[in-house]
Order: C-alpha cells, then sequence, then structure tokens
C-alpha cells in the first residue's frame, strides 16, 4: 500500500506539470455538479496495511456505469437535451474521507484507440491493479480503450489523490439489454478500489476522444458535468 501512494504523489506531479496534456481544465472546478449525489454504500470495517502497518479503515462501495448514449434514464425522457452523447451514469459521487473505495464500472460501449498510452495502465489503486470480467490486470490494449476514469485533485485541494482506470473496449454482441430507453451489450464489468484521505472535492472526467468533432473530440460530452465528467466530494 504505501508503494501505491508513493506512486499517486508522484503521478500527481506528472500530470500537475503538464505532461499529460488531455487533462482538462474546461473550467470542471468551478462547475457545480447537477444530479443528486450518488452516496457509497457502507459495507463494514476492513483492515489494510499502509506504511507496514495495519489501518482499519471504513469500506464503502460505488457502482457506476458508462454509456454509448444517453438513454438510460439519468438524463431524463428521450435522453435530455443531447441524446446521442455518450455518458457516465453519474456526475456527482461522494464517499467518506480516510476510506477504502471500492468501485465497479458497468462499461457498456465501443470505443477505439487512446491520443495517449499512458492511460491504458492502472494508476493509484490498491495494489495497482484492477480486475475487468475477473482477470486482474496492470493495464490494457491502448488500442482497444471505450473510456477511463480518471480522477485528480483540483488547484484548491491540498490533498494528493490521482487513481486512473482504463475501461476496455465492449466487443460483446449478445442481445441487448435494456435499460431506461436504450439497450446495450453485456458490460465489460471493471472493479478497483482506492484509499481516501482527508475531506475534498476531487474531478474525474473520461480521457479517451469521445466528445464532439472540436479541440479534437475532447468537447462536448467529455467537457460536460453529467456525461463524461463529475466530482467525487470526500466528506
Amino acid at each position: 500500500m504505501s508503494r501505491a501512494r508513493a506512486m499517486v504523489v508522484a503521478l500527481v506531479s506528472i500530470v500537475s506539470g503538464g505532461v499529460v496534456i488531455a487533462l482538462m481544465g474546461f473550467g470542471l472546478a468551478s462547475a457545480a455538479p447537477h444530479e443528486a449525489p450518488q452516496n457509497a454504500k457502507y459495507l463494514g470495517m476492513t483492515t489494510v496495511t499502509e506504511g507496514g502497518k495495519s489501518v482499519s479503515l471504513k469500506h464503502v462501495a460505488l457502482t457506476i456505469g458508462t454509456f454509448p448514449d444517453s438513454m438510460f434514464g439519468v438524463h431524463g425522457a428521450g435522453g435530455g437535451t443531447h441524446p446521442d452523447w455518450v455518458s457516465y451514469s453519474s456526475d456527482n459521487l461522494v464517499v467518506p474521507a480516510h476510506s477504502l473505495v471500492t468501485m465497479t464500472i458497468h462499461q457498456y460501449d465501443s470505443g477505439g484507440s487512446l491520443n495517449n498510452p499512458f492511460f491504458a495502465n492502472v494508476f493509484g489503486t490498491v495494489d495497482g491493479t484492477a480486475t475487468i470480467d475477473g482477470k486482474v490486470v496492470t493495464k490494457v490494449d491502448p488500442s482497444a480503450i471505450g473510456h477511463t476514469f480518471t480522477l485528480r485533485g483540483i488547484p484548491q485541494n491540498a490533498t494528493p489523490l490521482f487513481v486512473s482506470v482504463p475501461l476496455p473496449e465492449n466487443f460483446a454482441t449478445d442481445t441487448p439489454l435494456t435499460i431506461g430507453e436504450g439497450q446495450y451489450p453485456k458490460p465489460v464489468v471493471v472493479t478497483f478500489s482506492f484509499v481516501t484521505g482527508s475531506k475534498g472535492v476531487y474531478n474525474w472526467n473520461c480521457e479517451f476522444p469521445c466528445g464532439g468533432s472540436r479541440i479534437g473530440q475532447f468537447g462536448e460530452a467529455m467537457s460536460t458535468y453529467g456525461y463524461m465528467s463529475g466530482t467525487l466530494t470526500v466528506k
């Protein structure tokens, strides 16, 4: 765990230095999420090892999804203002401070190649791994990415936290599942855990170029809360 935390601090420095140009400003830090908060589910207490010592932490869980459109219900009847925009299922996630957070992401979307293969790697999670459809991985094929879940601090937050997990492209050809007003293939299931520190607000977004034509596919859905970006509030 201590190795993972050291990597997180180092990566925050790298990212803030501008090495990864795709980490978008777009005014996200000052915008307010518009959806009702999705509070993490409390699972009980758990023990993790940090700095060679056993630490007891709250264990909580969040489950969200990535979709090829906005027809699954969160945006309203008919998909809302932009029914054809790709979207996460929530933009306003809330977890407790000093806790172990286990996230499960159901990935329903197709994909392609990353602009920056940096984001094909798993960073900032417990043991530096994620589980994809039951297989433990540290990276995935950068040419077959659906989305990423990339979480980092904002300038006003002094507590370092950087988590980035690639979500593989969904190649499923099964009979579509009906969710809300949309139909989607069987999801790729991605699970990972990370540890929160003190309270603060963090931004997260997708780093696969899945937005509109402006700004090299990093506009529209990718720069708009409620679609491919949001906040994680630690409190």
